[in-house]
């Protein structure tokens, strides 16, 4: 049973994903505006765009009806598997995936792609064979599972097809521009993933996890060599790109609210099966009992049961609607709920309050900057894709054909959050 906590891209607050709270990411907010991580501009490019499409891509199973049952998970894994190498290639496989390829454009003669193969860009073709390895790697590294419905599938695999001729214009532009990841590097990375997600276990540890998850070591390699190269040419895409002080300012003006911290609160939470039963504990907890004794007794939440139910110190906006609303209604001390989830039914306790405050611009000008840097970076690439697949010469197979293959690549960052009036520019 998870506790109420919502996806992370959520508020205007950054979260950092480094903690693991009731099954879902849940994040430490500081007391100060939000700063650059300690990584370049270019990985905060590409992890920013990592929790967007993360964001969307959970939304759209969810409306798909692919997401996991409101049963209790199972136990998650002592240590972390190679499906978190989603947390940063997802942001590359979602783009390529959601970007768009002309059909037949500027191809001459002969069928188009030959029998027995799935798709053919730039003179490359992938058979079906390998097309459906992709699909069975997409979701061993990634959970992105085909869909059920027959529409729903047709398009499913229709975007498959277009991210997988993306990827191959991305392989080619990155031969061109001579940006290969050299082996070593691919290796290093991999060794650094394998002492991040399994410090204890090591190698051993992982070459199992391999064997769950059905997928090899080359695939995983396979996949840190696309991520790497393909930030390599979004950064050589991106170099030039800049915003003006002009820019920054009006930005702030725009956002000030959104940069505001929020006021947060440290709460502690228990989740039951039933309306009845979580009467019967909060009546426990309003009498003689501790809260963390009765959590501890009675929750589902695996995560937090034995730590009393504490969720740490959070803001509305990283929590579930409903209970969020119920957190931040009650005062400091107070007790709260029954409040029903999808997860169930909760009680929850407001242990502290810390106030939200407003920033200045010199407050925040430089993380604000990198911000609007970062996402006038994705612009810039976006539409340097969109040129380059106005160009390619790419087919598909019938059954593989996308609904709009002539259409550009989506906006992958909001309306909201463009730099009002800035074109990024760049002479690569």
């Amino acid at each position: 049973m998870r506790g109420p906590h919502t996806h992370p891209a959520v508020g205007p607050g950054r979260i950092d994903s480094g903690a693991l709270v009731a099954g879902i990411v849940v994040g430490r907010m500081t007391d100060e505006p939000e700063v650059p991580a300690e990584p370049s501009e270019e990985d905060r490019a590409i992890e920013a765009l990592a929790d967007e499409i993360a964001a969307e891509k959970a939304e759209e199973a969810e409306q798909a009806g692919d997401t996991e049952s409101d049963g209790p998970p199972p136990p998650p894994p002592a240590e972390r598997g190679p499906s978190k190498l989603a947390l940063v290639a997802v942001a590359l496989v979602a783009l390529l995936a959601g970007a768009g390829t002309a059909y037949a454009l500027g191809h001459r003669g002969g069928a188009c792609p030959p029998k027995g193969y799935a798709l053919e860009v730039e003179g490359t073709k992938i058979s079906n064979l390998e097309f459906g390895h992709r699909i069975e790697l997409l979701r061993a590294l990634y959970d992105v599972r085909p869909p059920t419905d027959s529409a729903q599938l047709a398009k499913f695999e229709g975007d498959a097809a277009k991210g997988m001729a993306q990827g191959i214009l991305v392989a080619h532009d990155v031969v061109k521009r001579k940006l290969q990841a050299a082996d070593k590097t691919v290796r290093d990375g991999l060794d650094r993933f394998i002492a991040q997600r399994y410090p204890q276990g090591g190698r051993a540890a992982f070459v199992q996890a391999l064997g769950t998850y059905g997928v090899s070591e080359d695939d995983v390699l396979g996949e840190f060599r696309r991520l790497l190269e393909t930030r390599a040419l979004f950064q050589a895409v991106t170099a030039d790109v800049k915003v003006s002080e002009d820019q920054i300012s009006k930005a702030f003006v725009e956002r000030k609210n959104q940069l505001a911290v929020p006021e947060r609160r440290h709460l502690r939470h228990l989740v039951v099966a039933t309306a009845d039963d979580a009467k019967k504990a909060l009546a426990r907890i309003n009498g003689p009992e501790k809260f963390e004794d009765v959590a501890k007794a009675v929750s589902l939440d695996a995560t937090t049961k034995d730590q009393g139910g504490d969720l740490g110190t959070v803001s509305q906006a990283q929590l579930d609607p409903a209970f969020g609303a119920a957190a931040f209604a009650a005062a400091k001390g107070a007790t709260f709920g029954p409040v029903q989830t999808k997860n169930g039914w909760h009680v929850g306790l407001v242990v502290d309050v810390i106030p939200g405050h407003p920033v200045t611009l010199a407050a925040v000008h430089d993380s604000l900057r990198d911000t609007l840097v970062a996402e006038a970076r994705l612009v810039g690439w976006r539409n340097y894709l969109a040129g380059r697949i106005r160009t390619a010469d790419a087919c598909y197979a019938k059954g593989n054909r996308p609904a709009d293959p002539k259409a550009p690549p989506p906006d992958i960052t909001p309306t909201t959050l463009t730099p009002s009036g800035s074109t990024p520019t760049s002479s690569k």
